[in-house]
């Protein structure tokens, strides 16, 4: 029997998964990142754990946060370098893929159920036009899908790093506070974890706001971005409110940059774990209104159809899929 490895890597986790050649999971694991000071030391960690350690593994695919060229690849946001054939000789694996995190996740779009999906706007869907995938999370990623064939052909792109483009004069003042920080501002320093962060933050400064000190206690004790958003759901704190807010016009905003570029009439897919956690918000709240204001373009941009994916683990789907395809 065959056995398929794929791990999903970013900078915050790890999910590891191995499968079976008929589709079973043997084991599924989350490891914290920063736990490891390389992946081959996450890597062994996993493998070494009893219900597996046995087994010979066929195939494996790692979806990397980060740029992949060739058989190389580098986290974005961890000092971790990875190189395929090196991790093939050193573990005994008969194949090792390396691909971007979102490439992975686009590949695993196809894997989906219809409830996984839902459907922001419908425009005028045409199967024979691009696709687009784009998601926040630790990062900022973003890849493209070409129709070839039957199927669809996956570029990764570090879309996400491109300048942040302030649309009003609330953004401007945000992106001369972070400016003065980090001395470049990509999209990627806005919208990702630390990003929602870096808002509230400049919102507190910005509103001379007292801050919410019960929020901050819990900011400091564990994930900060996930108690912006969480007391902004539950209307515990005006400052996360408006962060969230914010946050999410200016990833509506990107969005609607993405799609200008590609012309995803095929669909754009919205991904990655703050816009699963928040779909509500994202319903409701600024994010298709800064997608659709491109000036001259506003009524092309009804046309796009944007869906949003439900399912957290798209991205592993996706790698256990490319797991599976070169072990042919």
């Amino acid at each position: 029997m065959k056995h398929f490895l794929a791990a999903d890597l970013g900078g915050t986790k790890i999910l590891f998964q191995l499968t079976t050649e008929q589709g079973d999971v043997v084991l599924e694991k989350e490891v914290v990142s920063e736990k490891y000071t390389s992946f081959d030391m996450a890597l062994a960690a996993f493998l070494a754990e009893d219900e597996i350690k046995d087994l010979v593994i066929d195939s494996a695919c790692f979806a990397v946060a980060g740029p992949v060229s060739g058989r190389d690849a580098s986290i974005t946001n961890l000092p971790w370098q990875i190189n395929a054939d090196q991790l093939a000789e050193q573990f005994s694996i008969k194949h090792v893929h390396l691909c971007n995190d979102f490439a992975a996740v686009a590949h695993g779009i196809s894997c989906l159920a219809d409830d996984e999906i839902i459907t922001l706007q419908q425009g005028e869907p045409n199967e024979d036009a691009p696709r687009v995938v784009i998601g926040a999370g630790t990062g900022l990623g973003q890849a493209i899908m070409l129709p070839e064939n039957d199927s669809w052909r996956v570029l990764a792109t570090e879309g996400g790093h491109t300048d942040f483009a302030p649309t009003d004069s609330l953004q401007i003042a945000l992106l001369e506070h972070v400016l003065e920080r980090f001395g470049h501002v990509s999209y990627e320093r806005i919208v990702s974890g630390s990003g929602l962060v870096a808002i509230y933050e400049f919102l507190l400064i910005h509103q001379t706001h007292e801050e919410n000190r019960v929020l901050r206690q819990v900011m400091i004790s564990g994930d900060a971005a996930a108690s912006i958003s969480q007391f902004a759901l539950d209307k515990k704190d005006k400052i996360a409110e408006q962060a969230l807010d914010l946050f999410i016009k200016i990833y509506g905003a990107q969005t609607g940059n993405l799609a200008l570029t590609v012309l995803p009439m095929a669909g754009l897919y919205i991904a990655g774990g703050i816009a699963a956690k928040n779909v509500q918000r994202f319903i409701d709240g600024p994010f298709l209104a800064a997608f659709l204001a491109k000036g001259k373009m506003a009524k092309l941009m009804h046309k796009i159809p944007v869906r949003l994916i439900l399912q957290p683990k798209v991205g592993l789907l996706g790698a256990v899929l490319l797991a599976q395809e070169n072990a042919v």
